[in-house]
């Protein structure tokens, strides 16, 4: 009763004050307009783990088209907002990307935030990996009547790191020196570049060192250089499979010869032909450089491994069900003659894979008279999988036949 008196006294006054609130509210709202600021905001990664790297971030979109409410007095600019997308809970995969939501937040209260997009990103966020590459000196510009000569380096080969699929098509790290139309020698500090096997820039590693120093004399004719080994590939693989890295040891080879001599390897030593005709996984192969007349090299042999994969998938396919360890004085009697399995893999195991060799097992010898619950199971080859199988279980009825009747006795 206490209680009751408490809530009770003033009511008038209570309900009063709770209704004059909700009028300023509701005027304070339809005194304010929605507005749409028509800038951008980058998204902020947050709580990256520190073993992992984003692919390509500057493929996220910026946050836009953000509608706000706010007092006519109170000034909207781009430091106004902050949008973020936290990292902490991804997995780093090389296979999948993730969707993360954005979130967007405003540094001042009188600033309501309605609506913005996108609401959620896709990022590929993978391990860091780390790898050692060849440092290859490339002369720019190089004056005409001027060549410069072996390169001595503060360092031949390099770590590479940052996400696994990137790192892996690094084939080396350049060095691109410019040479003094006055014929100066080379004695300088070089920014490195990740380059793939077809000489294009890879972004988002990490070089270490960054830099290296090049000391080369320059004369009226070349005698030597330091170019990347390109290994020649013949053939297709087997239907379904592709090339995904190629490793190469020693990535780099020294050449020798005259500078028209050299000019013809145009940049790179080529090594005998690999053949992966049919292959149907990663082929290894030691092999010499394929060098033209009056180009010499003191490499020894080539180990090159070519890595093969084969997209994976899943097929679906209608498979019967046996009764394994049935008693001969019991009858079986199965709810379904066959069930759906979902089989993954490499799409060309599946497309070799003969599916009507597949029976689904279920197991009664220890099944007495009655009605039971059993799980169907299944076994496949390796390279294959069972994903799924439908209905996992099924029904087996147990039935002991009837007892013969005995013989009736004899009239005496």
């Amino acid at each position: 009763m206490r209680v009751l008196r408490f809530i009770l006294r003033n009511l008038p006054l209570k309900i009063g004050a709770v209704l004059l609130a909700v009028i300023l509210y509701v005027a304070m709202v339809a005194l304010q307009s929605t507005q749409q600021w028509p800038g951008t905001i980058a998204i902020e990664m947050v709580n990256q783990p520190v073993d992992a790297s984003l692919v390509d971030p500057q493929s996220i979109p910026p946050v836009s088209d953000i509608r706000y409410i706010a007092p006519p007095d109170v000034p909207v600019s781009q430091s106004s907002f902050r949008a973020t997308a936290d990292l902490a809970n991804i997995m780093p995969s090389e296979t999948s990307s993730t969707l993360v939501k954005v979130q967007l937040a405003a540094d001042d209260p009188r600033i309501q935030i309605i609506d913005y997009r996108p609401q959620q990103v896709s990022v590929n966020l993978q391990p860091i990996v780390h790898k050692q590459v060849g440092v290859v000196v490339d002369y720019i510009a190089v004056p005409s009547g001027l060549q410069p000569g072996t390169p001595v380096l503060s360092a031949s080969t390099v770590d590479v790191s940052g996400a696994s699929s990137i790192v892996r098509s690094v084939a080396y790290a350049q060095a691109g020196v410019r040479v003094d139309a006055s014929g100066l020698d080379v004695n300088t500090d070089v920014d490195l570049v990740a380059r793939d096997a077809s000489g294009a820039q890879v972004n988002y590693v990490t070089l270490n060192p960054r830099t290296v120093h090049v000391q080369a004399l320059v004369g009226s004719q070349v005698r030597s250089e330091t170019v990347p080994v390109n290994p020649v590939i013949g053939g297709s693989p087997a239907a379904g499979y592709y090339i995904t890295s190629i490793d190469i040891n020693p990535s780099t080879a020294v050449v020798s010869g005259q500078a028209d001599a050299l000019a013809a390897l145009s940049g790179k030593a080529n090594t005998s032909a690999i053949s992966i005709a049919g292959a149907t996984g990663d082929v290894s192969a030691t092999v010499n450089l394929d060098l033209p007349n009056g180009v010499t090299s003191s490499a020894g042999s080539i180990v090159v491994v070519i890595h093969l994969q084969s997209p994976a998938s899943t097929r679906s396919v209608s498979v019967g069900v046996v009764p394994v360890g049935a008693r001969t004085d019991r009858t079986y009697t199965l709810s379904i003659p066959s069930v759906i399995v979902t089989l993954g893999g490499a799409t060309a195991a599946l497309n070799a894979f003969d599916t009507s060799t597949l029976v689904a097992n279920v197991s009664v010898g220890s099944l007495d008279v009655g009605t039971h619950s059993v799980t169907v199971s299944i076994v496949v080859p390796p390279g294959i999988k069972v994903v799924a199988i439908s209905p996992v279980q099924i029904t087996v009825t147990v039935v002991a036949p009837p007892s013969p009747s005995p013989s009736p006795s004899p009239v005496p």
